[in-house]
């Protein structure tokens, strides 16, 4: 099932920015919005990215922790 626009927080609006870039891992997420100057745990994002993937928004290639945009829900 989907998640709508609605159901997506700024958290999760950020990390697909990042993955309509390229592939990604959660640090890499992390890093990149740290250099942003938006300061989240490596931990919360990994959390956002699963519930993505669980979506099938992103996908966990290979259960190897690096993800890719598969369907923006923006």
């Amino acid at each position: 099932m989907s998640l709508t626009p609605e159901q997506l927080n700024d958290v999760d609006d950020l990390i697909l920015d990042v993955l309509a870039d390229g592939r990604a891992t959660p640090t890499l997420v992390q890093k990149s919005l740290a250099a942003d100057d938006h300061e989240f745990s490596r931990q919360y994002v990994n959390m956002r990215m699963k519930r993505l993937a669980e979506h099938d928004h992103i996908e966990n290639l290979f259960d190897t922790g690096v993800y890719e945009l598969v369907d923006d829900p923006r």
